[in-house]
């Protein structure tokens, strides 16, 4: 009986092959078929502008970190711009109680660094400002409206761990003024991030009404700008995932105005779905310059920047900054707080020499006042979020 051994394992596997085939077959059906593209008729920048003409919304799904994306979407405004008037630009990078602050900057009547601090851009968002700072700037420089779309901390916080004594007082007033929760694919794909990221703490839930809570309060910002002027048109440049699908903000702001708009995503993952956006743009990985760095922590709650402690590199201990030292300038530019701090040491890089002006407490007596030139290092320890 052993010559039937050969073909009963053959069978066996033919069965198990067909088996799996229809079970992969009924996986896969419904889902979309792969996307093909031909790289001979894919088309221009100046294509997609000609495109995105007559569309009062433009959202611009962005990698926060990725430079590549915001030399893109500073392309997109520019044409944008050229195009026609009533423009303005609602950036996720802001949040929406400080907009004062950023028209102040817009007017003239704040210098950048006063914008920074008073907007919270620092503590609230974090990112490298040399990022964003392009676009700030040709916004300021052409006279285009910034609107802060991003809901405060404080509000998405209290969610988050529901506090619902803080809700019910001032920050209930923040709220936005609808919420949608029958988008079952947006929480489908809410639900497949949250399990991948199981250290996250809290509920799903509470991970829900977090992100409706952004993506409904940016949604809110955009129709207000909208339906303010029937001429007025948005770029809306935020991260990818309140863009992509339309689910997040595009999907609410139709709700709210029955404008639809355009998408548009700079992915860095491979797409198969076609409905992930009208557009997508492929560019090359652009690098900002390494940042140079004196190697010190920071104390920045109390009256200015004072230094806690160093880094074992630390190039500012090296040439003779202590622990207490106040900073009260670095190359002639007063240092008040954090974003003076940050501005001022935005251009510099590993090699570089600064000169720091300090103020060192005294055993007794006044504070002595001294002025030292420190070569910047680079960033060789992990970076903190209060010390350049």
């Amino acid at each position: 009986m052993d010559y039937l051994k050969p073909a009963l394992i053959f069978t066996l596997l033919l069965v198990a092959v067909l088996v799996y085939a229809e079970k992969a077959q009924e996986h896969n059906r419904g889902k979309p078929d792969p996307i093909v593209i031909d790289l001979e008729k894919t088309a221009t920048l100046s294509t997609l502008m000609e495109s995105l003409a007559q569309e009062r919304v433009v959202y611009i799904g962005e990698t926060h970190t990725a430079y590549e994306d915001h030399l893109l979407q500073l392309e997109i405004l520019k044409g944008m711009q050229a195009q026609q008037g009533n423009l303005a630009i609602g950036l996720e990078w802001f949040q929406w109680p400080f907009q004062e602050h950023l028209d102040a900057y817009l007017a003239g009547e704040i210098p950048e660094a006063e914008m920074l601090d008073k907007t919270g851009y620092y503590e609230r968002w974090r990112f490298d400002y040399r990022l964003y700072r392009p676009i700030v700037a040709y916004a300021r420089e052409k006279g285009i409206p910034l609107i802060a779309l991003n809901a405060p901390a404080e509000l998405t916080s209290a969610i988050s761990s529901a506090d619902n004594e803080a809700l019910s007082g001032e920050l209930h007033e923040m709220l936005p003024d609808s919420y949608d929760f029958s988008d079952t694919d947006y929480r489908r794909r809410l639900e497949s991030f949250y399990s991948e990221h199981p250290d996250s703490g809290g509920s799903f839930e509470g991970f829900l009404q977090v992100q409706l809570t952004w993506d409904e309060s940016m949604a809110q910002r955009v129709s207000e700008y909208l339906k303010s002027d029937p001429d007025n048109r948005m770029l809306v440049l935020a991260g990818s995932g309140h863009v992509e699908y339309r689910s997040g903000i595009p999907a609410r702001v139709t709700r709210r105005t029955g404008v639809r708009g355009k998408t548009v995503l700079m992915p860095k993952y491979p797409v198969s779905d076609k409905r992930v956006a009208d557009y997508l743009l492929l560019a090359e990985p652009a690098v900002l310059p390494e940042s140079g760095v004196f190697g010190a922590f920071l104390d920045t709650k109390g009256d200015g920047i004072v230094i806690s402690d160093f880094t074992e590199s630390s190039t500012g201990s090296k040439a003779g900054m202590q622990k207490q030292d106040r900073i009260l300038a670095i190359d002639g530019e007063a240092i008040n707080n954090y974003a003076d701090l940050k501005l001022a040491m935005l251009n510099k890089g590993p090699g570089d020499e600064i000169t720091v002006e300090l103020e060192r407490p005294a055993e007794s007596g006044e504070p002595e006042r001294l002025s030292l030139r420190v070569e910047l290092g680079s960033r060789a320890q992990p970076k903190s979020p209060h010390g350049p």
